[in-house]
C-alpha cells in the first residue's frame, strides 16, 4: 500500500501554492480605479470625460431606490441602467449615450457596487481599457453626504420617509 504525506503537511502546501497563484493572477486582472466626490467634481463637464449613473431610470429621476438613499442624480450625469446592457444591441446604445472608448467613463450608482460590475462589463463585453473607467466609491451615498453637493432634480426623494411629529407614529 503507498503512504502519502500527512495532512499537515499537504494542506498548507496546497493553501501556499493556491493564494501565491490568486496574488499574482491578480496583479494581472484589469483594475478600475476607485476615485472620490471631488474627482467627480473636478472632471464631470470636461471634453473627454462622461460622468454616468447606472441605476435603474427612476432613481436617477428623483425615486429613491430605499431607505437612507436619496434619489435623483449628480448635475451633469447622463442615465444608462446596468440593466441596459442585456438589451439588443447594447454596443449601439453605449456609443449614442457617449459611452465610448476614448473617453474616460466615471461611473457611479448608490455605493459603488453597480457601478463596478458595469465596469466590469464594459471590460470584458466590449473591449473597453480598464484605465479609461473610473469607480466612484460610496456614490450618490457619499455625494449626497456634503451639503454643497446638489442632487437633481430638486425635488428628488430625500431616502427618509417625511415624520410630521417625530413622536407621532400612528398610535392612538
Amino acid at each position: 500500500m503507498k503512504k502519502y504525506p500527512p495532512l499537515e503537511i499537504v494542506a498548507p502546501l496546497v493553501f501556499a501554492f493556491v493564494f501565491a497563484v490568486t496574488l499574482i493572477y491578480s496583479r494581472f486582472e484589469p483594475h478600475v480605479e476607485d476615485v472620490n466626490s471631488d474627482y467627480v467634481k473636478q472632471y464631470t463637464g470636461r471634453p473627454g470625460y462622461v460622468l454616468v449613473d447606472v441605476r435603474p431610470e427612476e432613481n436617477f429621476e428623483g425615486q429613491s431606490p430605499m431607505f437612507g438613499v436619496p434619489g435623483g442624480h449628480i448635475p451633469g450625469a447622463i442615465n444608462f441602467p446596468l440593466g441596459d446592457l442585456k438589451i439588443a444591441a447594447p454596443s449601439a446604445a453605449l456609443s449614442k449615450a457617449g459611452i465610448v472608448k476614448d473617453r474616460t467613463i466615471i461611473l457611479y450608482c448608490n455605493t459603488g457596487t453597480a457601478a463596478g460590475k458595469f465596469a466590469d462589463a464594459l471590460i470584458r463585453n466590449f473591449n473597453f481599457s480598464p484605465s479609461k473607467l473610473k469607480n466612484y466609491r460610496g456614490s450618490v451615498i457619499d455625494w449626497a453626504s456634503y451639503p454643497s453637493n446638489k442632487l437633481l432634480p430638486e425635488d428628488h426623494e430625500s431616502g427618509f420617509p417625511e415624520i410630521a411629529h417625530p413622536l407621532d407614529f400612528g398610535g392612538k
